[in-house]
């Protein structure tokens, strides 16, 4: 059934339980979520055709992409990664501080 009318809701909005809360007091919006800790959260699965994130953002667990991985600055905090190819542009310094390991050729 679709709606076709404007509508404001104040002071807060619930659809069923754990389903969609909207907080007024605190500013927050939880989807999956009757307790939302920052502005949106999402308690289970996005699907997304696009996602833009800028800022800082934090990944915890395992982050899969099925495609090309492009990142713009520094990788910080990275223990292991591994690569099939690796085209580096600019300025690199490799081993600057522990143990370097090149099981190949290195040009």
């Amino acid at each position: 059934m679709a709606v076709n009318k404007n509508f404001v809701v104040k002071n807060g909005l619930e659809v069923d339980t754990k389903l969609i809360l909207a907080d007024a007091t605190n500013q927050k919006v939880g989807i999956g979520s009757t307790a939302p800790k920052f502005e949106l959260e999402v308690a289970g699965g996005i699907g997304a055709t696009t996602v833009k994130i800028s800022g800082v953002s934090t990944f915890t667990g395992i982050v899969t992409t099925g495609n090309d991985l492009y990142v713009g600055g520094d990788l910080y905090g990275v223990d292991r990664l591994n690569l099939v190819n690796l085209s580096v542009s600019g300025v690199s310094t490799i081993g600057s501080s522990g143990i370097t390991t090149i099981g190949g050729k290195l040009y």
